[in-house]
């Protein structure tokens, strides 16, 4: 970042950038291959001593930290690769590449920080960078709201951290994950800290990964450049929830797990009935990358974080390949507006289409990388999403109640994707170009062309990386890739619900499937496309649920009481007076009841010690030295009368038989 400000030509700024994120790869693969299936790299430096509290800065290299670096590090250069063309000629390029690049680096050390203080600085600084790249178009009013309603939800969860620290410092007297995990085992846990911890952490999950109902600000997100999209919902943001949930999951309680695969199952279903009727390409991508992150998110409530893990890094490859491939598309639509095409929307799909004969290579990567998102067999989409619903079919059948229902929202959801998936595809690829019929625009009409080789690339490149092989070697093997095995961290091994899983899942796969190639590619079932658009379904689904309405309605009504008081005359007053009012009352309870009610027990206690003193001195003390006294004139009767004489000692002992003789007789 220092060094693009230091270039003066912005012409040089993205090859530095690119070059500078090359460099890094090279490092991450060489910590990757000294650490996979090896011993961590433990870095600590004291930093800070508060009395008897000692900081560190903890650094970890281990095998999950090493293959999410290299994820991201491959994701941001192909972004960065991609950036060189698509934001050519923007004024404000440096100031791109310059957030570009500190967006990556506060990934890394989001990381790396094996140290929760740390991890919540860099936390903070790619909240950060997501506002500033979401609203880097400054003139568009829409960007500005979007990046300001991104960094205010966000602010919600990142209290839940916060809180979480605290919790966790109070409980194991350390913030480091290391240490806190070491003692988890041997140390006397309080479970309402515990709670507490789990509910701060998932809080600040749900904000970063998007969920609901926390979900609102990521479609909006789509305002920032569709590469800055591409890094978002691939390796950064709403990767940074997951990561935390799965270095966390060793100390989050069950009932917070069962909420936690609660609220994955919802966003999964409902991300994805959102994505049905949306028009806008990044929309449509957007809520898929809300439903997927549910499925993670499920994942790790169901107590299989590895699958998660697993299902994150595949899609970090597909979901970036998808959203390159559609600012490709995008930027080619471009080409056919013009200034009286009114109404043109370039990301509108319905605009678009019979790409696959105009962009051949952006066609086929884009593809295979939707094709990873339906979760088609020989992707590695359906690896991984069939790994987490094989833990979450076996969790419903072994537990039944709620699990149930979180199933069925799970199989479901994949149904739902593989409809919406088609139904972009078909506008985008298969039919006829929708702006050819605009009846303005037949002769000005210029024909979208293929991109060049910076941004089609890219595309067919992470195409190639969705294909099953870079995991496993049998396709339908949807658990213990080299990943899983590898990354060390928690798996479930369910093969006995393997098969069924898998039919389950391929099955949802064709009803989805089916149902849109009926509808889309068939043409049939116009009637009941008709019926469906003026249903309430149909509005649900395309206002995402009215969540955002449901947010404005809250922001409004406390906006309105605010006026309301102050249109009240003298409200102000009156509320002060009224505070003056409580408080003396207060005040007054407190000299005079809670005071006295103290000054009544002391004295109690004053008296009730004296009466104490007294009894055990006099009456205890007392009857001690009596007993005393009784028993040394005993002693003196019978000392006494016996003398030292023998004599005396033979005639008491004579005296004393014959009594004894005369009782008996």
């Amino acid at each position: 970042m220092f060094l693009i400000q230091l270039i003066g030509k912005s012409a040089l700024v993205d090859k530095i950038g690119t070059t500078l994120i090359g460099v890094s790869i090279v490092c991450h693969l060489f910590v990757f291959s000294n650490v996979w299936g090896g011993e961590p790299i433990v870095l600590s430096i004291d930093w800070l001593k508060i009395g008897q509290h000692q900081f560190n800065v903890d650094f970890k290299w281990d095998a999950l930290t090493s293959i999410l670096l290299s994820m991201v590090s491959v994701i941001s250069l192909f972004v960065h690769v991609f950036s060189s063309s698509y934001m050519q000629g923007d004024p404000s390029l440096k100031r791109y590449y310059s957030l570009l690049g500190l967006f990556t680096f506060s990934m890394f050390g989001v990381l790396i920080s094996d140290h929760l203080i740390f991890l919540y600085l860099f936390w903070e600084l790619v909240g950060f960078c997501s506002y500033m790249l979401i609203g880097f178009w400054r003139e568009k009013q829409l960007a500005i709201s979007a990046a300001k309603k991104a960094f205010v939800v966000n602010r919600i969860g990142d209290a839940g951290f916060m809180v979480a620290l605290v919790a966790l410092y109070s409980q194991f007297n350390t913030l480091s994950l290391s240490e806190i995990q070491s003692q988890f085992a041997v140390s006397e846990l309080h479970v309402h800290l515990l709670m507490i911890a789990g509910v701060g952490v998932t809080l600040a999950a749900m904000g970063k990964s998007a969920q609901i109902p926390f979900a609102v600000w990521l479609p909006d997100a789509m305002q920032g450049p569709t590469p800055v999209s591409a890094l978002i919902h691939a390796a950064t943001m709403v990767a940074a929830g997951i990561y935390l949930l799965v270095r966390c999951y060793f100390f989050l309680p069950e009932e917070i797990l069962l909420c936690i695969a609660l609220v994955g199952g919802v966003t999964a279903f409902v991300a994805a009935f959102a994505a049905l009727t949306q028009y806008d390409i990044k929309r449509i991508l957007a809520f898929s990358t809300i439903s997927q992150l549910g499925y993670m998110m499920l994942s790790i409530g169901v107590g299989d974080p590895s699958s998660s893990v697993y299902h994150l890094i595949t899609h970090a490859f597909f979901k970036a390949g998808l959203f390159l491939g559609a600012g490709a598309v995008i930027h080619s639509m471009h080409q056919v507006s013009c200034d009286i095409c009114k109404g043109f929307d370039p990301q509108d799909i319905r605009w678009m289409g019979n790409l696959r004969k105009y962009m051949p290579k952006t066609f086929i990567g884009f593809s295979i990388c939707l094709a990873g998102l339906a979760g088609v067999p020989f992707t590695t989409g359906f690896l991984s999403k069939d790994a987490i619903l094989t833990t979450v079919l076996a969790r419903g059948l072994e537990d039944g109640g709620i699990w149930i229902f979180i199933m069925i929202l799970g199989f479901s959801a994949a149904a739902l994707t593989s409809f919406y998936c088609l139904r972009m595809f078909y506008h985008v690829f298969l039919k006829d170009l929708g702006i050819a019929n605009h009846k303005v625009c037949k002769d000005c009409l210029v024909l979208p062309k293929e991109v060049n080789s910076k941004m089609y690339l890219p595309v067919m490149i992470l195409g190639f990386c969705t294909l099953w092989f870079t995991m496993v070697i049998n396709p339908f093997e949807t658990s213990h890739s080299w990943l899983q095995d590898g990354i060390g961290v928690p798996q479930i091994d369910h093969h006995q619900h393997h098969t069924l899983a898998v039919i389950l899942s391929v099955s949802m796969l064709i009803v989805g499937l089916g149902v849109a190639y009926f509808i889309f590619i068939l043409g049939k079932g116009i009637a009941f496309k008709k019926s469906f658009k003026t249903s309430t379904l149909y509005k649900l689904s395309y206002n995402f649920f009215y969540l955002n309405e449901l947010y404005k309605f809250g922001a409004k009504s406390l906006i309105k009481t605010g006026e309301g008081l102050d249109k009240i005359p003298h409200a102000d007053e009156y509320f002060v007076n009224s505070a003056i009012v409580t408080s003396e009352f207060v005040r007054g309870f407190d000299d005079k009841v809670v005071d006295f009610f103290v000054k009544v027990f002391a004295v109690g206690n004053v008296v009730i010690g004296h009466v104490l003193a007294w009894f055990d001195k006099d009456i205890v003390d007392g009857c001690v030295k009596l007993f005393t006294r009784f028993m040394q004139l005993l002693g003196d009767v019978f000392r006494k009368p016996q003398g030292e004489r023998s004599q005396s000692m033979i005639a008491w002992s004579v005296i004393l038989l014959a009594i004894i003789l005369g009782i008996l007789i």
